[in-house]
């Protein structure tokens, strides 16, 4: 059988059945916390003043944000590289998923692997932490948080936050933070309805009912998505992308005691059933399969804030989720079942504080519990528990600086003590120029997966263990005839540690005139101790053993621009461009000493650092293209969006593990997308549009691209 036909039917018989927790044991002295965290200025101001707007993003409100400081705080006042995308940007674009709307940010890169991820700072989707709310969403695979998962019907602004941010967030957030802002009542009653058609049977309908009584706010949401599912490839058995159904309901209720107390709650439940035949030909042979997928995931997040004094405020956070998902394999062989469990809680106390001299102060514990069921997990199930603590200053020394340090110290009951500390400033002109620069430091703890997963593939051979008891595992197949030979030593491997980094940031923002604004920015990640997989054993199947080690250093770097620009008063244009930098410094030093080598003509020869690729799924160059009409009285709204990404890389083919020769490179494509939106009164809106205008298809490289898509749909607001 085809090593890459074993690959490909694995991938999707196990799909979704894996996700990153975090565990194992680090050993650092003992660390003092020294660092404060920060609030807003206008913490306990009445903000019915709008202040100027930044100039950036076009925006005529006050874009407030709160997840690059755990507190509300200007956009142009932030000192951390933060990125704000509004709900009426949302709704003009005509995305339906949480990946549709951020595959077209600039620095944003779409990967394909269990699931649609977003590729940040050269960082692959499992290096970003997803908030709901400020709440952490839990449910990866294959170490992606799929983000098809999530709908954008229910968001009011989405807040990312680019760098590590583990002095606020703790683990997962080495490369940064997204931050889904949903909607929350605004009138004392009104409703919301829309109906979208698509290609492929694509269809999406949404409901939403909200209400203001006495003081009671809530908020109702459902939407429905599904599709009849896609094929790229006929001659290959079964669909591109299968058919599925997607139920997604959230409320959200605030309320106000007086003018020191309020209250939120927030509640979501999402279902999706999902159905396909996959297979292959193997000697002429017609191998089929049929699976059935099922996977839940619900949440309840309570809070309450205490306005003390006008000068202190609690708040208490609360945590409770739960993700499972039940696979199905039917063959001639046979029925199969995968099942998989993760839960998580959380209690958090946060308190605000303001001190004389513009100086700002937060700090803030909590307690993390998280478990995980499943029956490929070593045991059957694994539980782990976080203690965390965080404080973080703002201080404004003069009105044209202001500086921020920060420090988060947690304590895991599998990997031990981790202290994250981070430091920003930024310096604002007279004029519009905004100067910000910042150093941190990130991690993420080894999952459930990389310490205690056991299991042997039925169907492709191969067997993964984790790296909690290796030694242990291995003289188990040993006893039982499955170990033809070594590759490694097993009394070599030790307990592997918490990936960390290292981050700088760099950026300037200013307006080139009043028409033409410019972002400018430039980073730099160092990692230490990245998890790779590693070949330990080969069995008498001609398979391999596989286990999970610490052995890369590795750096990211690059240069971003943005550019916006309205030549008329009703058009708008933007414009990014992103240069990018990843490979494993072990790699480099390897060439450097000459001991690495490629094959060209059926020659060896050594290869110099200009042979040397990088990481693989690396684009170097990428970028994005907005052009918006808005029509004078505001009802009519043309975009056309473009995003581009240059050739990158997709697996090793000449045996060096490492990218190096033209065949391992995928070809560069461009994206573009069309919507028109028309308000044809103040209660009924239309929208048409193509998505992939240019029908681009990459079945073994990008099978989430499903050719040219044509949209319309119609909503209606009771306003």
């Amino acid at each position: 059988m085809c090593p890459l036909n074993l690959i490909i039917l694995n991938n999707l018989s196990q799909m979704r059945t894996f996700a990153h927790i975090s565990t194992r044991k680090v050993r650092i002295g003992l660390c003092v916390l020294i660092t404060f965290l920060v609030i807003s200025p206008s913490f306990g101001q009445n903000n019915k003043s709008a202040p100027p707007s930044d100039s950036l993003w076009f925006i005529e409100l006050p874009v407030m944000v709160v997840t690059a400081t755990k507190s509300a705080i200007e956009l142009r006042d932030v000192p951390i590289p933060t990125k704000v995308i509004l709900g009426e940007q949302i709704r003009l674009r005509g995305g339906l998923r949480l990946s549709d709307l951020l595959s077209e940010e600039t620095g944003f890169l779409q990967i394909h692997y269990f699931g649609s991820g977003i590729q940040l700072q050269g960082f692959d989707s499992e290096y970003t932490l997803i908030l709901i709310d400020g709440q952490p969403v839990i449910g990866r695979n294959g170490g992606t948080l799929d983000l098809d998962r999530f709908s954008v019907s229910n968001i009011e602004r989405v807040e990312i936050v680019q760098g590590p941010s583990s002095s606020l967030y703790g683990s997962e957030a080495l490369a940064g933070v997204i931050n889904l802002r949903t909607r929350s009542a605004t009138k004392p009653l009104a409703g919301f309805a829309s109906h979208r058609i698509q290609s492929n049977g694509t269809r999406n309908s949404n409901v939403a009912i909200e209400s203001i009584i006495k003081g009671l706010g809530s908020r109702f949401n459902y939407d429905r998505y599904s599709s009849d599912g896609y094929d790229l490839s006929p001659d290959v058995i079964g669909l591109t992308g299968p058919s599925f159904v997607t139920h997604t309901s959230t409320a959200r209720f605030d309320d106000t005691f007086g003018e020191k107390v309020t209250a939120s709650l927030g509640a979501r439940l999402a279902i999706q059933n999902q159905s396909n035949v996959i297979g292959f030909d193997q000697s002429g042979v017609e191998l089929s399969f049929e699976e059935r997928f099922r996977q839940k995931d619900w949440s309840l997040s309570p809070s309450f804030v205490w306005k003390f004094s006008p000068k202190h405020r609690f708040t208490f956070r609360g945590h409770l989720t739960s993700f499972d998902s039940h696979s199905e394999l039917d063959d001639t062989t046979g029925h199969s079942v995968v099942q998989f469990n993760q839960g998580y809680q959380k209690a958090e106390v946060q308190h605000d504080l303001i001190l004389p001299r513009g100086l700002i102060v937060n700090t803030g514990a909590g307690l993390i519990g998280e478990f995980v069921e499943a029956d490929r997990i070593s045991g059957g199930a694994r539980t782990n528990q976080t203690t965390f603590a965080f404080s973080q200053q703002q201080w404004f020394p003069w009105n044209w600086l202001q500086i921020i340090t920060s420090g988060r110290l947690d304590r895991h009951s599998d990997f031990g003590i981790h202290f994250s500390p981070k430091a920003a400033v930024m310096y604002k002109s007279a004029g519009s120029l905004r100067v910000r620069g910042s150093i941190g430091s990130g991690f993420k703890a080894p999952s459930f997966q990389q310490l205690y997963m056991d299991f042997t593939n039925a169907v492709a051979g191969y067997t993964v263990v984790g790296a909690s008891d290796v030694a242990g595992a291995l003289q188990n197949l040993e006893s039982l005839g499955q170990i033809q030979a070594y590759l490694t030593d097993p009394d070599t491997f030790t307990d592997i540690l918490p990936e960390t980094s290292v981050a700088y940031n760099l950026s300037a923002d200013f307006d080139l005139t009043s028409r033409i604004q410019v972002h400018i920015s430039a980073f730099r990640n160092n990692v230490r101790d990245l998890i790779e997989t590693l070949p330990v054993a080969a069995k008498p199947n001609g398979q391999q053993v596989f286990t999970y080690v610490n052995l890369s250093r590795i750096y990211t770097q690059g240069l971003s621009t943005e550019i916006t620009a309205q030549p008329f008063r009703s058009i708008h244009i933007s414009m990014g461009y992103q240069f990018l930098s990843a490979k494993d410094r072990r790699v480099l030093e390897d060439i450097d000493q000459g001991i690495v080598f490629g094959r060209q003509n059926g020659r060896d020869y050594r290869l110099s650092r200009s042979d040397y690729g990088g990481l693989f799924n690396r684009s170097k160059h990428s970028g994005t293209i907005q052009v918006a009409y808005t029509s004078p009285d505001k009802h009519t709204n043309i975009q056309i969006r473009g995003t581009i990404r240059s050739r990158y890389g997709y697996g090793d083919l000449n045996g060096n593990s490492i990218l190096d020769a033209a065949s391992e490179y995928v070809k560069g494509y461009l994206i573009l997308n069309t919507s028109f939106t028309r308000d044809v009164t103040s209660r009924i809106t239309l929208q048409a549009g193509v998505n992939n205008l240019m029908g681009y298809t990459s079945p073994q490289f990008v099978p989430s691209l499903s050719g040219r898509q044509l949209f319309a749909g119609l909503s209606i607001s009771t306003n």
